[in-house]
């Protein structure tokens, strides 16, 4: 047994005896990585960010390519985990940016009026 096993043994053994070990989120490292991957793309194409922005560019955009990967997943099952969040990462920032501009810009009743159906 290395070192790391029984550290991990002894933290998970820790959690456990707390009765925390039920609470943790189970992460998937695939569409973790796709989606940091997909953030990346982003954040390296923006020319005009300040270091600040990039960092947080690329954690917002990483963070909704992986929160939106469950939803995107069903509409596109041929794609893996991974892929359906590299291309959430690309996708989701720009497509909120364009409805944030639309709604900021539309009266309430302009909207409702929308999604009615009738405008």
């Amino acid at each position: 047994m290395s070192l790391t096993d029984s550290a991990y043994s002894s933290i998970s053994a820790l959690l456990l005896g707390l009765g925390m070990a039920a609470t943790l989120p189970v992460i998937d490292g695939e569409a973790l990585f796709g989606a940091a991957l997909g953030a990346w793309l982003v954040t390296t194409t923006r020319n005009n960010f300040k270091a600040w922005q990039r960092v947080g560019s690329l954690l917002l955009s990483a963070g909704v390519g992986y929160l939106f990967t469950p939803v995107a997943l069903p509409l596109v099952p041929f794609l893996t985990g991974g892929v359906t969040a590299f291309l959430c990462a690309l996708i989701v920032i720009p497509i909120s940016i364009k409805i944030m501009l639309w709604v900021d810009g539309t009266g309430i009743a302009e909207i409702i009026r929308h999604l009615r159906g009738k405008g």
